[in-house]
């Protein structure tokens, strides 16, 4: 009974989640290049099934309530309501908004109305802690230092190698920066590049990355180190465009190299300038959750990661270079975790389109997705160790 409760619940989730961005597609067209509305909903609902089979309890209660909330107001606030009828026709493949719009509504009051059992009787199903236990469980997780064993000598000879990569990395970003204020030739082309990216048009890219001639290359692969820094921007955009400019063969090559370097330079700035940094540029809760995950896997975690393409490399990377590990086991990991699907992407790119393309993209997603799944699922075992732990010791 509790694992068609979670079922449940996770799939709602899913659906709401996948509505939300269904939704988006209506704001931003240029995101329709990804997937269309269906794809995207049933990517989603997917993940949601996923997680209702995977995980055994509901840590975040009202999740399903805040994202219907969030689509209501912004289908209110931008008079844009029967859009979600117009999804929903396009879900179900309807001829008209009438045929929708009766069974939708009863279908959104009945999910909610299970929904709100589901919370309202939670108690029955799992342990619901209070405040102090709560507290007590997050000093209880396991932290970076608590993986580490210090050896004196090895610690301070890491954080003279560290000292060296951190002046280099200033000298770095001082040249850039210079050149970006005082050049205004410069200044312009870093804004064109990182304006078309923003587009999430792979035809804008290839138009763009064409323009330079025989200087392409070049500028692809200025374009995949750039991203891979600081741009939430996916690869991928530039993986299928190098396959459309320069055929699915060089074109994989041009991508799987430049992505090397960008995930170094990455991994040596999360290195040379710390935590500090580096949680400017992703996430401190992020970051925090996913390095003692990178401590514990070492590269068989980097290796999973690397496996989405699609995916900007920067969280990845700097996480990695939080850690203690060896910078050639990261690269390697990420090398042999990169190439598979840089090989399929760039035969899509080289010789799928339209359709195809999205649908192909949107199985890709779920593959992501679902590796995720898999990902904070171990994560979340290790992590609810603690509370039988705590309750043990309670009893």
């Amino acid at each position: 009974m509790n694992r068609l409760r979670l079922l449940f619940y996770f799939t709602s989730v899913g659906i709401a989640v996948g509505y939300f961005f269904a939704f988006l597609l209506f704001f931003f067209t240029q995101f329709e290049m990804l997937a269309d509305q269906s794809l995207v909903i049933f990517v989603w609902t997917v993940y949601g099934i996923m997680t209702g089979l995977y995980f055994k309890r509901i840590n975040h209660k009202y999740t399903f309530f805040i994202i219907e909330a969030i689509i209501l107001l912004m289908a209110i606030f931008s008079g844009k309501t029967k859009t979600l009828l117009y999804i929903a026709r396009e879900v179900l493949h309807a001829s008209s908004l009438n045929q929708v719009k009766i069974p939708f509504i009863i279908t959104v009051v009945i999910v909610n109305l299970i929904n709100i059992y589901i919370i309202l009787t939670l108690s029955k199903y799992q342990t619901v802690y209070t405040k102090d236990e709560l507290k007590a469980l997050k000093e209880k997780e396991v932290k970076l230092s608590d993986l580490r064993e210090v050896n004196p000598e090895e610690e301070k000879k890491l954080k003279a190698q560290r000292k060296k990569v951190r002046y280099i990395t200033l000298a770095c970003f001082a040249i850039f920066f210079t050149i970006y204020f005082t050049v205004p030739s410069f200044k312009t082309g870093i804004n064109t590049a990182f304006a078309t990216l923003s587009q999430f048009d792979t035809n804008a890219v290839i138009e763009y990355l064409r323009g330079w001639g025989a200087w392409a290359a070049v500028v692809s692969g200025v374009l995949m180190v750039l991203q891979s820094i600081a741009a939430p921007i996916p690869a991928f955009l530039i993986t299928l465009s190098n396959a459309a400019i320069f055929g699915w063969v060089l074109g994989a090559v041009l991508s799987w190299s430049t992505a090397m370097i960008g995930a170094a330079v990455c991994f040596y700035i999360a290195r040379g300038l710390g935590r500090d940094v580096v949680e400017k540029l992703t996430s401190k809760g992020a970051i925090a959750s996913i390095d003692v995950f990178f401590e514990r896997y070492g590269d068989k975690a980097i290796l999973i990661c690397r496996l989405l393409p699609f995916v900007s490399f920067d969280f990845v990377s700097y996480a990695a270079g939080l850690t203690n590990m060896s910078f050639w086991r990261f690269f390697i990991a990420t090398g042999i975790g990169q190439l598979p699907a840089t090989i399929v992407y760039s035969y899509v790119g080289g010789t799928l389109s339209g359709g195809v393309r999205n649908l192909f993209i949107g199985l890709m997603c779920l593959f992501a997705l679902s590796i995720v799944i898999g990902i904070m699922k171990k994560i979340y075992n290790d992590k609810h160790k603690k509370e039988e732990e705590l309750i043990a010791s309670s009893n």
